[in-house]
């Protein structure tokens, strides 16, 4: 029995995807970190409904003398005009920051604003603008272009993501820099990594489902990064509490500055970091993964660095994107130019189960088979390595019952189907392709157990520390390695060998149609 590292998309019994830590509200936290200043406006007047409490911080004035003032009255009627002008014209879409000068106390501060139209009310966000001549448009420019110009060199995904880590970690500052993908149940593998000498080593590590779950994933829709220059922060509340528009907690699920569930910042101090960033990774509208930045001290980088790790984002997405689709069309026209060849024999033969069984070219040979069986008409075919025929009845009795409705692959037949466990060495997979599903005929198709090993950064079943009350809860403390041995399981299918299997299914009813009319 062969035993091999476990695919990005390999299916893992047990979903670590918790619903607990899914179902908590962190767009609602009420919080942000207090590197900057939010300012929460109604669109009619765009008055001063909300603002943090580190406000004095940065214009020199404390809350309770903005609240309920008309912004207008802190800026120039040249700069109060251009926000409206982008009020009108913003899709909520683009984030476009600008330079705001507010007039305050016979002075002029000078801040960087992102404004954030939300349905029922604006969200201001307002940091210093802290940038540096190595962030230099020219300088940011010149990077971007070259490492653009790296990815596309690449051959594989895996070496576009290995040279995207690299080159971000040399261009950003930061101590490590990860690409992660998530699997199908969002389970996340690290699969570049470029790290300092001294820190953990996380390549080829898979992270449970719950380390991101499902709320913190979405955010990455709204957010086109998550900063957190320093873990040992004190957040800063919003006041007055609830908006007064909404009598409810004001919506950050667009605000960077939002701030972080404790249990994330345990997550880090695990970690040993004090600085993360992370951007996503979309392709096709999914999030394919995270580009994860750690760093050991405290980081701060600039809205220009950032906008620039946001760009290179994009640009890896747009690269991986590109690649996969060609590597995609490359296996496709492949499993074409096979599936020509046995489409040929199978109408050069008396029978379609000879025709795909026998000859130069098989059915094995399209889907990577060990071993394939044709159940039709009360007769039994097989080639290679097959169950018997009793249990390839019982297989196909089962499959009439609860699989009939089309092709139905999957790489973990012991489990769905437990009496396929005496013979999981030779069919963990199974394709099922119906000819005539409700009369139990079917072309099968097996691939072996494959032992597969999963490695694991900490044990995923302690991912999640519940205390007694059943609602605090804390992250694992380690992030050593943990191999698990994945048993009952074939190599994974597939889409594009799944095509291939529905366009041979056409072939063959085509074929017996032919012959009965």
């Amino acid at each position: 029995m062969s035993e091999s590292t476990a695919p990005i998309n390999l299916t893992i019994e047990k979903n670590y995807d918790s619903e607990f830590c899914g179902s908590i509200p962190l767009h609602l936290v009420n919080l942000i970190q207090p590197h900057g200043v939010l300012l929460v406006l109604d669109k009619k007047e765009l008055r001063i409904l909300q603002t943090t409490d580190n406000v004095a911080d940065f214009l020199s004035v404390p809350a309770e003398k903005l609240l309920e003032q008309p912004l207008s009255n802190f800026l120039q009627e040249g700069q109060y005009k251009e926000i409206l002008k982008k009020l009108n014209i913003q899709d909520g879409q683009e984030k476009i920051p600008f330079t705001l000068n507010f007039k305050v106390n016979d002075q002029e501060i000078s801040l960087l604003a992102l404004i954030l139209p939300q349905q029922d009310y604006v969200l201001v966000e307002l940091e210093e603008n802290k940038s540096t001549p190595e962030e230099s448009f020219v300088r940011l420019y010149q990077h971007i272009k070259y490492i653009t110009s790296l990815l596309k060199q690449a051959g594989t995904c895996q070496e576009i993501s290995q040279r995207a880590a690299d080159e971000l970690k040399q261009f950003s500052g930061f101590d490590r820099v990860l690409v992660y993908q998530f699997d199908p149940q969002w389970n996340g593998i690290v699969v570049a990594q470029a790290k300092e000498d001294d820190m953990d080593d996380y390549m080829g590590l898979r992270f449970p489902a719950s380390d991101v779950p499902r709320q913190a994933r979405d955010l990455y829709f709204k957010n086109p990064y998550r900063l957190i220059p320093t873990r040992d922060y004190t957040p800063v509340r919003l006041v007055p509490i609830i908006n007064p528009l909404t009598q409810r907690f004001t919506d950050l699920s667009e605000s960077s500055l939002r701030s972080v569930a404790n249990v994330h910042l345990e997550y880090l101090t695990n970690l040993k970091i004090t600085a993360s960033m992370s951007l996503p990774i979309i392709i096709d509208n999914q999030l394919w993964g995270l580009i994860s930045c750690h760093h050991k001290t405290a980081k701060y980088p600039g809205y220009e660095m950032r906008s620039a790790m946001e760009l290179l984002a994009g640009i890896l997405s747009a690269q991986l994107e590109a690649k996969q689709r060609e590597e995609h069309m490359s296996l496709r026209v492949t499993l074409r130019n096979i599936h020509i060849k046995l489409v040929e024999q199978l109408y050069n033969t008396t029978h379609f189960a000879d025709g795909l069984l026998d000859g130069a070219t098989g059915i094995q040979d399209l889907l990577s088979l060990s071993g394939a069986a044709v159940v039709y008409e009360g007769n039994i075919w097989t080639n290679g390595s097959t169950p018997g025929k009793q249990e390839l009845k019982e297989l196909a009795s089962w499959l009439r019952r609860n699989k009939n409705n089309g092709l139905f692959a999957t790489d973990t037949l012991p489990q769905l189907y437990p009496n396929s466990r005496s013979f999981k060495e030779i069919a963990s997979g199974l394709i099922s392709i119906p000819v005539n599903a409700d009369q139990g005929e079917f072309i099968l198709g097996f691939r072996p157990e494959v032992l597969q090993t999963v490695s694991w950064g900490g044990n995923p079943d302690n991912a999640i520390q519940m205390e007694p009350d059943g609602k605090t809860y804390h992250p694992r403390n380690s992030f050593a390695t943990y191999q698990e041995t994945v048993k009952h399981t074939s190599l994974p299918w597939q889409p594009e060998e799944l095509e291939a299997a529905e366009a041979l299914r056409s072939a063959v009813l085509e074929k017996l149609i032919k012959e009965r009319y």
